[in-house]
């Protein structure tokens, strides 16, 4: 077989390890782990890690080595990602890639999916100081990125602390502003394929939302009964003991490492109220509100995974199949769609077709067309590009709900985005205020009466 690579993508509890898994057993492969959350020791439950005894004997690299305080960048992923990939190739074997890190795995495949880490230049520019604001409150963060690129922030949301923090790390770690790489990198002369192998080969496992909602929190019930909050008491208690360090101190960040997955921010009031009351039924409200909170943040993560696939993975896969016929390609990439909605079907739907496609594309370069697979994959392959970077600096607006604004003590509503904008002007809410303006407009000629109370509206 050439020296190909296979990603299996899809939502959170959709089946994607056990596919990994299939097919290493079948192609003689071995798993690199995609999910940003399973880098970490221990932790299993949180993380939703395979457990060793479902493993099979399989290989699984880059999964439960580093410690919870630790931050583990895409660069990081990227560059310890290839040299594991460089090593299973030399040992006749096929890397599959698992995870549901999205650009964790578009940074893997192409090229010009990220700033490159071997192309970071130190100069001048970085200070320690700089350091030291990248742990600083948000608004001081977002204050920094102004100053450094004013572009950039002009973009981002000031509570958009992630990508607040990575346009302000890209210009520290190389001294050039962030909105000068996307302009660089979308450059005509540098849009060439950049698909780093010559084979590339996705499974994208999807499921009836409905049904995967379903699926989703049953998992969680199971996760709960498996010792959930005894690895959250854990946590909790080696921050508080000074065991585990944070950029916080004693207080975590939900912005930053461990911290960002679900199943321990949910808990926060409630874990706070148990160190400070015995109120046995007010307690298990608060933990009860939790399970609910973890559950939606759960079904709306897989939702935003899905956007992620159909809005830059599947569009940057088009695009090299353009280059390709263009002749400008570097390496042969397909994305097929398997329906694991249903899991009596499974065998059927999922391992044996990922099996047979896997042997032939990797083989031949030449698989079954994607459309071709099921019912779903003609419908659900179709990008539905958003906005790449280049369009983001050129489009993104930010939008200043004034109606919301009035009725939120004067404190500004900023909407950021036009996909926000517009859901946005959907919302109960908003639709709420504008009522209530209607009111106050045709009774009081648009003026606020002496008795009118914004706070107690809200």
């Amino acid at each position: 077989m050439q020296k190909g690579v296979i990603a299996i993508i899809g939502t959170t509890g959709v089946g994607k390890s056990d596919l990994g898994i299939q097919l290493a057993k079948t192609l003689q492969g071995e798993i690199i782990n995609g999910d940003s959350m399973q880098v970490y020791k221990g932790l299993d439950i949180i993380t939703n890690k395979i457990p060793l005894n479902e493993q099979e004997g399989i290989p699984h690299h880059l999964m439960d080595f580093l410690d919870p305080h630790q931050e583990y960048q895409v660069t990081d992923f990227t560059k310890d990602a290839l040299r594991i990939i460089k090593e299973i190739h030399n040992r006749q074997r096929i890397p599959i890639i698992v995870g549901g890190t999205n650009y964790y795995i578009q940074s893997l495949l192409w090229k010009d999916s990220l700033i490159e880490g071997d192309s970071f230049n130190t100069n001048d520019k970085k200070s320690d100081v700089d350091e030291e604001i990248l742990d600083a409150k948000p608004e001081v963060v977002y204050k920094r990125l102004q100053e450094v690129d004013p572009v950039m922030a002009s973009k981002w949301h000031c509570n958009d602390t992630r990508r607040v923090r990575r346009s302000l790390q890209i210009y520290m770690e190389t001294g050039k502003p962030h909105s000068e790489w996307i302009k660089e990198q979308n450059d005509p002369k540098e849009k060439a394929s950049s698909l780093r192998f010559s084979r590339t080969c996705i499974f994208w496992l999807y499921s009836d939302l409905e049904v995967l909602d379903h699926r989703l929190n049953s998992r969680i019930d199971r996760m709960i009964k498996s010792g959930l909050f005894e690895e959250i008491n854990y946590l909790r208690n080696s921050v508080k003991t000074g065991k585990i360090q944070t950029p916080l101190g004693n207080k975590e960040d939900f912005t930053r490492g461990i911290w960002q997955a679900i199943g321990y921010k949910e808990f926060e009031q409630y874990l706070t109220a148990v160190e400070g009351s015995n109120d046995a039924p007010y307690l298990n409200t608060l933990k009860t509100q939790g399970i609910e909170s973890m559950k939606v943040a759960t079904h709306r993560y897989a939702r935003t995974q899905i956007r992620w696939i159909r809005n830059k993975l599947l569009y940057k896969c088009q695009q090299e199949s353009l280059n390709n016929r263009n002749e400008q390609h570097s390496g042969n990439i397909r994305i097929y769609l398997l329906d694991a909605t249903s899991l009596e079907t499974w065998n059927q739907e999922v391992r044996d077709k990922a099996i047979a496609v896997a042997k032939e594309f990797l083989e031949n370069g030449i698989g079954p067309n994607p459309t071709s697979i099921n019912s779903r994959a003609k419908d659900l392959l179709k990008s539905k590009k958003d906005m790449n970077d280049l369009e983001i600096l050129n489009n993104w607006t930010k939008y200043h709900c004034n109606i919301c604004t009035i009725f939120n003590d004067n404190i500004p509503v900023i909407i950021n985005g036009n996909y926000e904008w517009n859901q946005h002007l959907k919302s109960r809410k908003h639709k709420s205020k504008l009522k209530l303006k209607k009111q106050f407009d045709e009774n009081y000629n648009g003026q606020f009466p002496p008795w009118f109370n914004k706070k107690k509206i809200i």
